[in-house]
């Protein structure tokens, strides 16, 4: 067989490995070709409001942690800078739309902060809360007063994996910090030792545990009566890393 046969006949299987899987490789043809197989995929326009900084930047790097966050959930979608400050996110028949939007407009800032013990937090809401503190809810709106001041962040951690915990019974969250985060929170955790401190994420309370001895060795545990799905959405959005700004969805269309 010819070298040009062999090259065609590798097109026509290539072709027909897009023709019967376009939700996997769709995002990889190039951009003339794409909108032969990507028909019916939904497409999601996202608006970027940065916290600071340039905003190309912020776009770029949004743009890298919308396609980890969606690869991480098998989808296999396509994430383009549309305008200045949008990105256009093609989302393939076989995704879970609502899910996916979902991951991709959390900002993903975990936060873990010490609870102001100097008064409770119904006083706080009565009277204000101390300048250096706030207060934040869970999701069942219990109030917690928590200190303004993040001693570490999902910006300190190097890795996130789903996992259960067997004496709690309940799907959790463990992650590790790098060097310096481990370091940080060592120290903290050690001269604080009796206090609870608070894990926050997107200004949700998610426990708030009481420091019992020294956290070492830069690993540790998130739990919050996550679903399976819910600490597996999580450890994606931790390891996918934080939004350096607000995304938000102002044009969704199937064309």
């Amino acid at each position: 067989m010819s070298v040009i046969a062999i090259l065609v006949v590798a097109l026509i299987a290539s072709m027909l490995v897009v023709v019967i899987f376009p939700d996997r490789f769709a995002a990889d043809l190039p951009g003339w070709a794409r909108p032969w197989f990507m028909r019916g995929w939904v497409q999601v326009v996202l608006q970027l409001e940065p916290d600071g900084g340039e905003l190309a930047q912020a776009v770029e790097e949004s743009i890298r942690i919308s396609k980890s966050r969606l690869n991480d959930l098998g989808t296999g979608a396509v994430v383009e800078k549309q305008e200045t400050d949008r990105i256009l996110v093609q989302l393939p028949r076989s995704a879970d739309v609502s899910r996916s939007i979902a991951m991709l407009t959390r900002r993903g800032k975990l936060e873990f902060r010490l609870i102001d013990t100097s008064m409770t937090a119904e006083q706080a809401i009565a009277q204000g809360p101390p300048r250096r503190s706030e207060v934040l809810y869970d999701a069942n709106k219990k109030p917690y007063l928590v200190d303004r001041r993040t001693v570490v962040s999902s910006r300190d951690l190097v890795d996130a994996q789903p996992g259960f915990d067997p004496y709690m019974h309940m799907p959790v969250v463990n992650f590790r910090f790098n060097a310096s985060g481990a370091r940080t929170f060592g120290q903290v955790t050690q001269e604080n030792v009796g206090r609870p401190f608070a894990m926050v994420f997107d200004r949700e309370v998610l426990s708030a545990p009481v420091i019992r001895e020294p956290i070492l060795g830069g690993r540790g545990q998130i739990s919050g009566a996550f679903t399976v799905e819910q600490a597996n959405d999580m450890a994606i959005l931790l390891r996918a890393g934080e939004l350096p700004g607000r995304l938000t969805v102002i044009e969704q269309r199937t064309p």
